[in-house]
């Protein structure tokens, strides 16, 4: 529901019959902004970290509940689609802002995203990723790379005729034959 919904705001429990809310947002590929809710006290540290609005015990009170909603209220803009990855890894857990990521690479069901200085790995499919992703800045190398064009650092001429993109973060991205020509074309080299 929270895929269809995407809620600007979700209450959410740690322990929960299948799994933990941890789990659950690992799962998303819409990540709201999150208060948690539950009656255990030593998720606190690991809820901030990843950068829940706020923390309540139950039993929650209308004075408590009522200051968490006013932090959500305090937000200077809206949550955008999409703007962020919740990256769940071993016992630790944070956000990736989506303008961080300078690529995508398929790795079967799990993409890895590569931002300056780290690589992880989430859940989902390449072609459920890019299927949420605004059209700009990013572009679909081929079938198993999707980047950032804003974090191009060069372009090359392969000896096939294709361009291979070279990013900041030194990775390199060939581009097949049909996505060259579109590439030239919305770039319009």
């Amino acid at each position: 529901m929270i895929e269809q919904l995407q809620p600007d705001l979700l209450l959410l429990d740690i322990n929960m019959p299948s799994g933990s809310g941890f789990d659950l947002l690992a799962q998303l590929s819409y990540v709201p902004h999150v208060i948690f809710v539950t009656a255990h006290d030593d998720f606190a540290v690991k809820s901030f970290e990843v950068n829940a609005l706020d923390y309540l015990l139950k039993p929650v009170t209308q004075a408590r509940l009522a200051i968490a909603i006013e932090k959500y209220k305090k937000l200077q803009t809206p949550l955008e689609v999409d703007s962020r990855f919740f990256i769940k890894d071993g016992q630790r857990c944070f956000f990736i802002a989506l303008e961080d990521v300078q690529v995508f690479e398929a790795m079967g069901n799990y993409t890895r995203l590569h931002t300056q200085d780290r690589a992880v790995s989430v859940y989902r499919t390449l072609a459920n990723i890019a299927e949420r992703l605004p059209e700009e800045p990013f572009f679909r190398a081929n079938r198993s790379w999707l980047f950032n064009i804003h974090y191009i650092a060069s372009l090359e001429q392969e000896s096939g005729g294709t361009l291979e993109v070279i990013l900041e973060n030194k990775m390199s991205v060939s581009l097949s034959r049909a996505q060259t020509t579109a590439f030239k074309q919305r770039y319009k080299l």
